[in-house]
């Protein structure tokens, strides 16, 4: 079982079709997979075969725990780099992992396993010791719907305004990479249900590995649609 399918009862995940847009949270439950990392060899052997949910949770849930990581190295893995193995540069390179427009998170490994194999080539394959190994995690989660729900662009503006760090995270990051599609799923909704594309587009570009933290990519995801929607009711749209 995918972790996407874990949801409670018979929820449907693809609501981009329906005519409301109903609004969805997810629960994130880690698992400990017993696997570490004591050298970068180590490292990519792990990445080549981890679960998706493992990258998933590795890279990308300090958007929602963004004090648990510094601003310069935005996920586990460019932390572990730059403060247990003290390669910085490598740690750069591993910071900026954009959210892939196809692909999902098989593209975020391929794009990884890339970087890292340079590395190794170039000589880099330092070891740590015992207490410094990175101890790789799955993550499980739960869906299940936030009460909200939107028929109009309005009220999907007025919805995401409201809508809890937890909503937002799930369907501008979770969903979209578990889908690996190149919309989120408040862009989907809109080509599909509206004859809005070029707002669809503008949101579609939102990258929320360029913020640091959900509340952000929610603020900039409301002010394109507040502009959009004033300047159609202008109509200059």
């Amino acid at each position: 079982m995918s972790a996407i399918s874990q949801t409670l009862g018979t929820l449907p995940l693809d609501n981009s079709h329906g005519k409301d847009f109903v609004f969805l949270k997810a629960r994130y439950i880690v698992e400990l997979t017993g696997k570490k990392a004591r050298n970068l060899q180590d490292f990519v052997d792990y990445l080549s075969n981890a679960e998706q949910s493992s990258i998933f949770y590795h890279i990308y849930h300090p958007l929602l725990d963004a004090h648990l990581v510094p601003y310069e190295y935005p996920n586990d893995f460019s932390y572990w780099f730059a403060d247990t193995m003290q390669d910085k540069d490598l740690a750069e390179q591993v910071a900026n992992i954009e959210l892939p427009e196809s692909g999902g998170l098989e593209f975020v490994r391929q794009s990884l396993l890339t970087k890292l194999n340079l590395a190794i080539k170039s000589g880099k394959n330092y070891t740590v010791p015992e207490s410094g190994q990175f101890s790789f995690v799955n993550c499980r989660f739960v869906v299940f719907p936030s009460g909200q729900r939107a028929k109009t662009l309005d009220e999907l503006a007025d919805n995401i305004a409201q809508a809890s760090e937890l909503s937002i995270f799930y369907h501008m990051v979770t969903s979209r990479l578990f889908k690996a599609t190149r919309y989120d799923d408040f862009s989907e909704w809109i080509v599909n249900n509206t004859t809005d594309n070029e707002l669809a587009e503008e949101v579609r570009r939102v990258d929320p590995t360029t913020h640091v933290n959900v509340r952000s990519i929610q603020q900039e995801v409301l002010q394109i649609m507040v502009r959009y929607l004033k300047e159609k009711r202008a109509g200059l749209i």
